[in-house]
């Protein structure tokens, strides 16, 4: 018997899904969350030298944060501890199999004094959308 957490997202599915949506220019979310991101970091009064993004959707990142490392959002990411002063988790923890366990993992990967942000959807987000199906 094996002691293995439960797999809350079918991998196969969601890889097959963002495909097509990035296929289909379906990324108004990305896109709006990016922005908004850059917003919230335009009023900080300090500048991010080493920046993790932890993403499904590199390249909507990779185009607004050309210095920032891209991390896929798999099960364990890809940081190395203690090394960013700014992570971006962006609209990916939501399909964590362990959101806990990604969100210590950048804690870990953060230093001192790091900053951590993650965009993910509220209790209200898309009520309209939910209402009519």
């Amino acid at each position: 018997m094996t002691n293995a957490p439960p797999q809350l997202t079918d991998v196969t599915a969601l890889a097959r899904n963002r495909h097509r949506a990035d296929l289909d220019n379906g990324m108004f979310l990305q896109t709006l969350v990016a922005d908004d991101i850059q917003d919230r970091l335009s009023m900080v009064n300090r500048d991010f030298k080493k920046i993790a993004v932890v993403t499904g959707f590199p390249k909507i990142w990779r185009d607004r944060f050309p210095e920032a490392i891209i991390v896929p959002d798999t099960d364990v990411l890809d940081l190395t501890s203690q090394s960013h002063d700014l992570i971006i988790h962006a609209l990916a923890l939501h399909w964590a199999n362990d959101p806990v366990g990604q969100l210590i993992q950048c804690r870990r990967a953060l230093v001192e004094d790091g900053l951590l942000l993650t965009a993910s959807f509220g209790g209200q987000t898309l009520f309209e959308l939910r209402s009519c199906l």
